[in-house]
């Protein structure tokens, strides 16, 4: 993995890798660093404190600290830039630059993609930054890496305010803005409500009508969608945790251990205790499910 580092009074301040097929970002950890994922082609899913992202060509992915990670899976096509940098590095750009960025808005809405226009000021300031990094002798370097990486952020934001702008305006791009509401809320809500009917409700228009929308965007329907992010969940908290399968069934708001084994099965071909087990190694003293 081609790795291009940034240090200042002795400390690394951001680290850009470069993401291809090959590599395996091995990201499972709580993280004091701040990150910015980055994919210019192929698909990554990551979960980010139980809230699945599925990215794809064009998007970004911002991770504060403190959150944690987990990288779930990557197509073999995958190329990106995952981005690294201290909290200290962040504070220092939002205090000396009086930063706009909404920090609560890029909590709530850290996932973002982009049309050609947009992503290339993403990527061509990606490619300067690690231009600069390559010429630590240059008597500027600190402050054109800085500039840039400030531009990079507010470009991300921009995004993110034309979004949430739109939320609150039911502009042109209803459609979208429906897309990416329910994505949110699946993200959010998905361990507790797993019917289609909730998530339209709760935005006010009609299954049919949210069904359709998500599979114009994503060519899959809405209920898979639920489902995916669900299993995502399942096998998150099998491979974190120690609980039983009961208690994942439950924390799922499964109505039994039974219901939860049939609808895993269903959508991966293995119950909960066979995926566990290729986890561990070993058997497991839950009751198949």
């Amino acid at each position: 993995m081609t790795t291009h580092t940034f240090c200042e009074y002795g400390k690394e301040r951001l680290s850009i890798y470069e993401v291809n097929g090959s590599t395996d970002l091995r990201m499972n950890l709580k993280s004091s660093q701040y990150h910015l994922i980055v994919i210019t082609s192929g698909e990554m899913t990551v979960d980010v404190n139980f809230r699945i992202f599925r990215m794809r060509e064009r998007s970004s992915l911002n991770i504060s600290s403190g959150e944690t990670i987990r990288e779930i899976s990557t197509s073999a096509d995958i190329r990106g830039y995952h981005i690294i940098y201290s909290p200290e590095f962040q504070t220092e750009m939002r205090t000396t630059r009086k930063s706009p960025i909404s920090l609560q808005l890029k909590k709530e809405y850290p996932y973002q993609e982009f049309d050609e226009s947009e992503y290339e000021l993403i990527y061509s300031s990606i490619i300067r930054i690690i231009g600069y990094i390559k010429n630590p002798e240059h008597t500027y370097q600190s402050i054109l890496i800085k500039n840039e990486i400030f531009s990079l952020q507010l470009n991300i934001s921009n995004k993110r305010r034309k979004l949430t702008g739109s939320i609150m305006t039911d502009n042109a791009n209803h459609q979208e803005v429906i897309r990416e509401r329910f994505k949110n809320l699946v993200d959010g809500h998905c361990d507790k409500q797993h019917s289609v009917n909730w998530y339209a409700n709760a935005m006010l228009i009609s299954p049919d009508y949210l069904s359709k929308i998500i599979r114009e965007f994503d060519g899959t329907s809405a209920r898979t969608w639920i489902n995916d992010s669900i299993i995502e969940k399942a096998k998150f908290l099998m491979l974190q945790s120690n609980l039983t399968l009961k208690e994942i069934s439950n924390k799922l708001n499964f109505p039994d251990q039974s219901s939860f084994g049939r609808f895993f099965k269903n959508n991966t071909g293995q119950s909960p205790k066979e995926y566990r087990k290729t986890l561990t190694g070993a058997d497991s003293e839950d009751s198949d499910a």
